[in-house]
């Protein structure tokens, strides 16, 4: 049986293949950016409380999986130890970037995204009396 795909899925696709375009993935990333964007765009709605994506949140879901795939070492600008944070030539020295200053700074991209959500943020409404006879 073949799924019918919604307009949210159409969004979540044309979504993950801009960021695959940005960040210049190999194709076999597909199915993990979709992944991604699937989170992410799942945890705009639920932030929003919202049934839809608005347009305008596009490029909002965009950055937030290209930064998920930066922290994740997904984004193929790293090494298998770790993101990269300096390099020296003088007698070779390679740092990499300590996990912990990762989850804090994942920590502050989702605090940043909220001033861009608010917008968008459905206020929920308490259902009427009526609606619900068991009460």
């Amino acid at each position: 049986m073949a799924s019918k795909k919604t307009a949210l899925d159409k969004q979540i696709l044309k979504i993950a293949a801009d960021v695959q375009q940005t960040l210049k993935l190999a194709e076999d990333k597909a199915p993990l950016i979709e992944r991604y964007t699937r989170r992410a765009v799942n945890r705009i709605l639920v932030y929003c409380s919202r049934p839809d994506l608005p347009e305008l949140l596009e490029d909002v879901a965009a950055q937030i999986v290209e930064d998920m795939l930066h922290y994740d070492n997904q984004a193929g600008d790293n090494t298998a130890d770790g993101v990269i944070s300096s390099i020296s030539r003088g007698d070779t020295t390679i740092s990499y970037k300590d996990r912990r200053s990762s989850y804090t700074e994942t920590v502050e991209f989702a605090r940043n995204y909220k001033s861009l959500l608010i917008p968008f943020k459905r206020m929920k409404i308490p259902r009427d009396a009526e609606a619900n006879p068991n009460d």
